[in-house]
């Protein structure tokens, strides 16, 4: 065979190594190029990467919003002060934080970044983002060791500066896993707000944006709702703790736990608790390492870790509403005001004392009453409330209805009940106001307001005997009854106001809604502050007289205007509406806010609804139905026991001791004057449907402004289902009325305001709250005619010294009283 000679290229270039060695250096020159410019790119992009992303930014933002799905204007929001939902604070008059209106984002606003306590500083920046003053929103050292550990798939390391958190929050990313893309965008918006704002103001926001559980957010609301106290109170194992939840909010109240294999409710606790210890440890150590804290502060941190179970207060126990009055304070503001979110302070006019000695009065009449009828089929329908109103206007205390737990209808602020006898305060006022301006337009004219009061009450009087109103076209005609003890005539002929005022004779208050103009007496019910609602107008028949149409409850406490010198009462419960010491309510003559006004002394001074004289009048009828001692409501005088039926007979049952120990009384020689009037309304059957009482107490000499009245009631949640089972057609028992049920609770109440808040003195009298010009002009008429007469010599005989006053004299030349 012979041998084949042609050339082989293969394998000539195989058996010689100089071409692949030429080729190899070729490739790796090529390839060390290659990787020298890619350095050399990524050194540039990693020293000049926000310059290039803000150059990139600046002339493709549009189409880079697009692509990552951007919020343009996300950040413009940030720039809103309200951006993140703050919840507003109710407080007393000495500031003190009593509840807190919210939205679904609970939060309690730090405003300044000189108020971040410095531990919880240092414990963000350690935890989320330690190099936050270095960099201009993206860590980049920090991205590059994320993405080596991912190329090396290692653990997932996280990068998310405190910018790229909040980005993340403003496209509503919190709580869920980012995508790529979002990522992206997040670092993009992070750029965009170490542009927009000063580092400073980036950390304020952080620390107000964090969700940490029990529906709190920012670390001042997770600082009292998990330990009770403010962010600056916290120590640092605390303070570790909340920033710690910021990565596993909520951790402790979880009622799972990452191990699958744990079921009961206290090894899930455990479970919880040991990891909620362990974050807060890696928070003090990161503290630590970055030197933020010293080796003592943290040793002492550390070993009060432990601890940390025993210090977190209860899920639950932080503010909110939870009482009718509260609650009316919410429905009042909530459509003027951003209440929920705008980080308001409300101050509310409660008197926290009174409030709590109210509600005890009403569970003492529940009780006493339940007592008497265990065995009513309807005792579920049983509701009460009561209200403490001062002489200006403000709501001292409330109590709405029953439990408000269970039951957040206000039957006191915003139901409509039959009144009964209490209404006849508007009859009997509107009858002094027609008399007082007979009398200020009759002859001689009389100088002083004593004089005009004495001749009205002169000339107030009224005719008790039968009388029978229409129950409209062919329906015949209803006898008005007199309800009357033993001891009284049925009906008493011709009698003064105040007897008739003093004894609730309803034929007599018929009769002066007639004298007065039964029209009369219901404008004058609106113009005090009666709501004029379309469902309950008050009805132009004679038995409104009496009490037959509705009224809202709370405002019986327009009353006041007839005790307090003529001055319109409007229930009030809130002093002011302020955000950042400003008011929102109250502004100068140059319409600018006042400063907020947490003790209500920038009220607009009350208007004028009655004249004084016609106050004074109706005062001497008011202190009739407890100084004439003929009712039960006269037992305040002479002496009630509380929680015990006036009318029963447990009560005299007591040891005489244990009785005089027992009794509250409150006579005039001890506790000053008092005015008061009950009310009991009936339903068809002639059964107790409501019972009333209200009450006035005048303030101290030195402050008559501070009178109170006092508001009771009591009934069903419909008419139909009486209070007891005396009625008209008879019955076993006593019937049921305003004084035999509120007379020995409302004891308890004046007690208090005797000893606590300095009323029911000796001495104390009704007396006009306001010197208002039409009062003003009556005084310097006094003064002037005093000083006449002291001036005028003893006759002589034979000579006749006139003594009437200039026929130009100012307050006497008065005409009818016109509210203005």
């Amino acid at each position: 065979m012979e041998k084949d000679e042609r050339p082989n290229f293969t394998r000539d270039f195989l058996m010689s190594p100089q071409p692949l060695l030429r080729l190899l250096a070729r490739t790796v020159k090529v390839l060390l190029v290659a990787v020298g410019v890619l350095v050399v790119l990524g050194g540039v992009v990693y020293l000049e990467l926000e310059s290039i992303v803000e150059a990139l930014d600046s002339h493709f933002s549009d189409r880079i919003d697009a692509y990552l799905s951007i919020d343009k204007d996300a950040v413009a929001r940030l720039h809103d002060p309200a951006y993140f939902a703050a919840q507003s604070a109710i407080v007393s008059e000495d500031e003190r934080t009593v509840a807190c209106i919210s939205s679904a984002e609970h939060r309690i606003l730090i405003n300044d970044p000189a108020d971040i306590p410095p531990f919880f500083t240092s414990a963000i920046l350690a935890s989320e983002d330690k190099n936050f003053f270095e960099h201009e929103g993206i860590d980049k050292g920090a991205v590059v060791r994320a993405l080596a550990k991912r190329l090396l798939q290692e653990s997932r390391s996280g990068a998310s500066t405190l910018e790229m958190q909040i980005a993340k929050h403003l496209r509503g990313g919190t709580g869920r896993q980012s995508t790529e893309i979002e990522k992206t965008g997040d670092m993009v918006m992070a750029l965009r707000l170490a542009r927009e704002f000063p580092r400073q103001q980036l950390l304020l926001k952080y620390v107000n944006m964090p969700y940490f559980g029990r529906g709190q957010y920012g670390i001042e609301a997770a600082s009292r709702a998990y330990f009770g106290r403010a962010a600056k109170d916290l120590g640092l194992h605390q303070a570790a703790f909340i920033v710690a939840l910021i990565n596993r909010p909520a951790l402790p109240d979880r009622s799972f736990a990452m191990d699958p294999l744990l079921r009961s409710r206290d090894e899930i606790r455990d479970a919880n608790w040991a990891e909620s210890a362990r974050g807060t440890m890696r928070v003090l150590e990161l503290m630590f390492d970055h030197a933020l804290i010293t080796d003592a502060e943290y040793a002492r941190a550390a070993k009060r870790v432990a601890q940390l179970r025993k210090e977190i207060i209860p899920a639950g126990t932080s503010c909110g509403m939870h009482d009718y009055f509260l609650e009316r304070v919410r429905v009042l503001y909530k459509d003027r005001f951003p209440i929920t979110k705008g980080g308001l302070t409300i101050s509310i006019t409660r008197d926290d004392g009174l409030q709590d000695v109210l509600a005890k009065a009403v569970e003492l009449t529940l009780r006493t009453y339940l007592a008497r009828h265990p065995n009513d089929r309807d005792n579920d329908q049983l509701r009460a409330g009561a209200f403490a109103v001062d002489f200006t206007g403000d709501v001292l205390a409330e109590v709405g209805n029953v439990n408000f737990n269970q039951r957040k209808y206000d039957v006191i602020a915003t139901g409509w009940r039959q009144p009964g006898s209490t209404f006849k305060v508007f009859t009997y006022g509107s009858l002094v106001e027609r008399l007082t301006n007979d009398v200020l337009a009759s002859k001689p004219e009389r100088e002083t307001i004593e004089q005009i009061a004495a001749s009205v009450l002169e000339r107030c009087t009224v005719l008790d005997e039968p009388v029978y109103v229409s129950l409209g076209r062919g329906r015949g005609a209803k006898k008005i009854e007199n309800f009357h003890s033993r001891s009284e005539p049925e009906y008493r002929g011709d009698i003064s106001c105040r007897v008739a005022l003093g004894e609730s004779r309803n034929a007599a208050a018929v009769r002066a809604g007639a004298h007065a103009g039964i029209k009369n007496v219901i404008d004058l019910t609106y113009r005090l502050g009666m709501p004029r609602d379309a469902k309950h107008l008050l009805q132009p028949y004679p038995t409104t007289a009496i009490g037959a149409s509705e009224v809202n409850p709370l405002s019986m406490a327009s009353t006041a205007a007839f005790v307090n010198g003529g001055f319109r009462v409007t229930p009030r419960f809130a002093n002011d509406i302020c955000r950042d010491g400003r008011s929102l309510l109250y502004k100068d003559a140059e319409d600018r806010p006042l400063p907020c006004d947490t003790r209500g002394e920038s009220h607009p001074m009350q208007e004028r609804v009655v004249h004084p004289a016609a106050s004074a009048a109706m005062i001497e009828l008011l202190k009739g139905p407890l100084d004439m001692g003929t009712g039960t409501a006269a037992a305040l005088r002479s002496g009630t026991v509380p929680g015990m039926d006036p009318l029963g007979d447990e009560i005299w049952k007591l040891k005489p001791d244990d009785r005089k120990m027992r009794t509250l009384a409150f006579p005039f020689e001890k506790a000053g004057e008092i005015a008061g009037k009950t009310g009991t309304a009936t339903n068809a059957d002639g059964k107790t449907s409501d019972v009333w009482l209200i009450l006035w107490i005048p303030g101290a000499p030195e402050r008559p402004e501070k009178g109170v009245v006092l508001g009771f009631w009591m009934g069903k949640d419909s008419k139909v289902h009486p209070l007891g089972d005396r009625g008209s057609t008879g019955g076993s028992g006593f019937a049921e009325s305003g004084a035999r049920n509120w007379v020995h609770s409302a004891a308890i109440v004046l007690a208090f305001l005797q000893k606590e808040r300095g009323l029911l003195r000796p001495g104390n009298k009704f007396q006009p709250i306001i010197r208002d010009d039409v009062l003003m002009a009556f005084e310097a008429k006094k003064r002037s005619l005093q000083s006449a007469r002291k001036a005028v010599p003893e006759p002589k005989v034979g000579v006749i010294i006139d003594r009437s006053p200039p026929k130009d004299s100012g307050a006497s030349q008065m005409g009818p009283f016109v509210p203005g």
